[in-house]
């Protein structure tokens, strides 16, 4: 019998804006959602991923010559180009870059493997009353192999944390749920058309799940907030309203800034951000938005 592995893209360690104490944030692989305003478009895909960081990229070839498949052109004037329908993954043009202009997203681990990595962090953990978060991407993804993980920590006492959308079938969701401390879950757009104008899905699922989840355990729900996007107050007000009526479980609501840190990223994936005219929200109009969330009864605070 084949070892349950998951996909991830990456581990920080230290992280202090997803949950209580420091913490070790898990990056999952993959996403059902595809929200315009994506800061991590290289943790979507549900498989690996070539970056080509052209700033460091000398155009030596070297990386076209090892590609039996003929996924890497270099053009005699211009950028290196990636044929990503052709390339396999097989990582030989990252291993042979002396520039390391390019980097393969995602490396699977199991979960002893994944384990060892965040006991490494315990002793901040014991002293912070820290513990681990689980991101990406959308860790649901792999409910299977997360709720195996979260169950060895819950194991060894670490304090457990989930960051969700809220899109998936509720039989996965709840199992995970068994596992865990606490969820952020994101309320991207209360109006269901525009919710799947802007992420690629509609929001009867998320809210569906939101009310569920709400009924036992501690939740957080997070906006973020974007210019033009969702925050106007029409929209923010609704939110509101529907997380007034969550009971004593719902914690709070996070509003964040939309930035622009995440930009770059698309380029490096080759692919187009859609955003790239919007600027982050105004300090005044957040703390506005704020105010407006503390109106209907809610705790909120600006950034997580």
């Amino acid at each position: 019998m084949n070892e349950l592995k998951g996909l991830i893209y990456n581990l920080q360690p230290f992280a202090v804006h997803d949950g209580p104490g420091i913490r070790t944030l898990i990056y999952m692989k993959g996403c059902p959602l595809r929200c315009l305003w994506c800061s991590t478009p290289q943790t979507q895909k549900m498989g690996y991923e070539i970056i080509h960081i052209e700033s460091h990229c000398r155009k030596c070839g070297r990386c076209a010559e090892v590609c039996s498949n003929g996924a890497i052109m270099i053009p005699p004037e211009g950028n290196l180009m990636i044929d990503r329908k052709r390339c396999t993954y097989c990582a030989k043009c990252i291993e042979i870059c002396p520039h390391q202009a390019l980097e393969l997203a995602g490396k699977y681990m199991t979960v002893p493997e994944l384990f060892d990595e965040i006991e490494k962090d315990q002793p901040f953990f014991r002293r912070s009353n820290g513990g681990i978060t689980m991101g990406g991407g959308e860790a649901t993804m792999q409910h299977e192999f997360v709720a195996e993980f979260l169950k060895k920590c819950k194991q060894h006492y670490i304090h457990t944390a989930m960051e969700t959308c809220g899109h998936i079938a509720w039989e996965h969701l709840e199992k995970l749920l068994t596992y865990l401390d606490l969820i952020y879950l994101d309320i991207k757009h209360m109006d269901s058309p525009m919710h799947k104008t802007l992420t690629g899905v509609a929001n009867d699922f998320v809210l569906d799940n939101a009310r569920k989840v709400c009924s036992s355990h501690p939740v957080i729900f997070r906006i973020p907030v974007v210019p033009g996007i969702n925050d106007s107050y029409e929209n923010i007000s609704a939110t509101a309203k529907f997380a007034a009526a969550m009971g004593e479980n719902l914690l709070r609501i996070e509003l964040l800034p939309y930035h622009q840190f995440g930009a770059q990223t698309y380029f490096r994936l080759g692919r187009k951000y859609e955003l790239s005219g919007i600027e982050p929200p105004e300090d005044s109009h957040m703390r506005r938005l704020k105010i407006l969330v503390e109106s209907f009864g809610i705790k909120a605070q600006i950034g997580g």
